[in-house]
């Protein structure tokens, strides 16, 4: 393949297309015309993979001076150096140039994406020639990228919503019974314990008439977010409806969970006397998974427990048998 040489253009100008003119057939010139003054990015390297010509808006995008004829690797590299051209997140252009250049003409036909410096994108398309002469054309591809990462962070969130608590942000109905049932699983799969504990705040229904039901909001969302700091990482907490709350604690038995529990009505205790919210107290049974037990045998169990836990004064924690 050979390539028309390249003088250094004037000011944005080609001034070899003007010498060019005289010497090659009008089609050929046209092309070169247009391809100069196109905002697709072209460029031209040669079996050595230094880059023998690129139009104006390659050069822009990539950083390269007018005129400049550097081979690839040193393109990069320089870009690096100028915080411009192909953006390089590991921080490491040799490690980055050691990934590339690997794929870097090993196929005929290459298409990729690849980020710049000043956050635009670009999708590049690759073709390598029989004689080892490449041809690049990137073209701008921004605003999909934009709209892709407007979709994904719009599914993100409805994911998160249809899984949330909206009052608590903690995990609703739906999904911490699918968490618990999902620990069920790992628990009898590896031979490990499994409790739960369910809270249901005391005499919940008189905050609401005496204090109001923001009131009763405050409450719920003081439970919740002390729980979530009071709990272990590992722990799935969630809200199944109303003034109840779950806790799903994996590899806790049943004496641990109770432990657990009582440690954190302790600290609720005291941030409540620090706080200016409604004071409250919870009632709360705890369960551990027997042998071959459902997740919903599992919940009964704990409901049962809690349900003793409030008959016989509240504002206390039963183990269920």
């Amino acid at each position: 393949m050979t390539v028309p040489p390249t003088p250094a253009p004037r000011s944005g100008e080609a001034p070899w297309l003007d010498k060019a003119e005289a010497t090659l057939p009008p089609g050929v010139f046209r092309l070169l015309t247009v391809l100069d003054v196109t905002t697709v990015e072209l460029a031209v390297f040669d079996p050595a993979d230094r880059l023998v010509w690129a139009n104006p808006a390659y050069r822009s995008a990539f950083g390269l001076a007018d005129g400049g004829r550097p081979t690839f690797a040193e393109l990069i590299r320089a870009g690096f150096a100028a915080g411009v051209g192909v953006r390089i997140d590991c921080g490491d252009v040799e490690a980055f140039l050691g990934d590339v250049l690997t794929r870097r003409r090993s196929v005929p036909q290459r298409g990729f994406a690849t980020d710049l410096c000043n956050g635009e994108w670009r999708w590049i398309h690759e073709t390598l020639l029989p004689d080892g002469w490449m041809v690049s054309v990137a073209t701008d591809i921004t605003p999909l990228k934009r709209l892709e990462q407007t979709l994904r962070a719009a599914h993100s969130d409805a994911l998160v919503a249809s899984r949330t608590d909206a009052l608590t942000a903690l995990a609703n109905r739906r999904w911490i019974l699918e968490l618990l049932e999902t620990e069920r699983g790992l628990a009898i799969a590896r031979g490990r314990p499994l409790s739960v504990a369910v809270l249901d705040v005391d005499y919940f229904k008189s905050i609401n008439d005496s204090a109001g039901h923001e009131a009763g909001d405050v409450v719920l969302r003081t439970l919740a977010s002390e729980a979530q700091a009071f709990f272990r990482r590992g722990d799935a907490l969630g809200r199944p409806g109303g003034d109840e709350f779950l806790v799903v604690m994996p590899s806790a038995s049943r004496q641990h969970g109770f432990s657990a529990v009582e440690r954190f009505r302790e600290r609720l205790a005291l941030r409540i006397n620090q706080a200016t919210g409604p004071a409250f107290t919870f009632s709360a049974g705890v369960a551990e998974l027997q042998p071959e037990e459902s997740s919903e045998g599992l919940l009964k169990r704990a409901d049962t427990a809690l349900y003793d836990a409030k008959s016989t004064g509240r504002g206390r924690t039963a183990l269920a048998d």
